[in-house]
């Protein structure tokens, strides 16, 4: 099964949805996809691209932790490098980005949608933030830097430390969401056909001359907080709740 489904859309417009099965969780064959048609978008972009998961309830819960929930230090750590080339291809992608959002976003799910340029989130009583805490294990540093970036430093830091997952209204409040929509995918395409019709590639390059520098700023700080992100994922706690909820996703 593809972990992805790509469609062309009008007005050049493309169509990527998360499609690895409940949950939408990251596994390795996911990462390695995305990378791929990420990298293939990159030398021939379209004049926008939306992220999304259908209407699934689950834009996605994130790593795939019953299967590397049993990893070493240096699976995970090369597990989080590709997660992150992922990420950092979305942010550099010479096009506008929207990730449609009409499920939960959760913890890796949450990461990947602070990669588009925006958000917009089906309205409702939805589940979105960042869970790490909860497990005894660290947001990551680039995350910080790029969920701050996203909305502020203070709720950047509040949602980070506290784990608190928050609604579609407070999503609009904080600034994480552009808009909110019954149904998220097409305000969505509503939104990114207005940006595909503007002339040439002024909206593109506008978005490289910021991403580029957002790219960067992310990437150092997740170098330089790695050690003590991944001394969180395998302390004695963090290890503890990870192998607790791993065999619960298990079944």
């Amino acid at each position: 099964m593809k972990t992805h489904l790509f469609e062309e859309l009008p007005n050049g417009i493309a169509r990527l949805s998360l499609n690895s099965g409940s949950g939408n969780p990251m596994t390795p064959d996911f990462l390695d996809e995305l990378n791929q048609r990420l990298q293939a978008l990159s030398k021939t972009p379209p004049r926008a691209l939306i992220l999304d998961a259908g209407d699934s309830k689950i834009f996605s819960g994130g790593f795939a932790l019953p299967v590397i929930a049993p990893w070493n230090r240096d699976q995970i750590s090369s597990f989080f490098a590709n997660f992150l080339d992922a990420l950092h291809h979305l942010l550099l992608l010479p096009c506008p980005t929207f990730c449609a959002l009409n499920g939960h976003a959760i913890a890796g799910g949450f990461i990947l949608s602070l990669g588009c340029d925006f958000r917009v989130v089906r309205s409702g009583n939805l589940k979105l933030g960042l869970s790490e805490v909860d497990l005894g294990v660290a947001v990551p540093l680039g995350t910080q830097v790029l969920f701050a970036e996203r909305t502020s430093n203070h709720a950047a830091l509040k949602y980070s430390m506290t784990g608190h997952l928050f609604n579609s209204d407070t999503a609009l409040e904080t600034g994480y969401a552009v808009a909110i929509a019954e149904n998220a995918c097409d305000k969505a395409v509503e939104l990114a056909t207005a940006l595909a019709q503007k002339p040439g590639k002024g909206v593109a390059d506008t978005k490289l001359l910021y991403a580029t520098e957002l790219s960067r700023r992310v990437r150092e700080a997740d170098e330089k907080g790695l050690g003590r992100f991944l001394d969180s994922w395998f302390s004695e706690s963090g290890q503890k709740n990870i192998q607790a909820l791993a065999k619960k996703l298990g079944g």
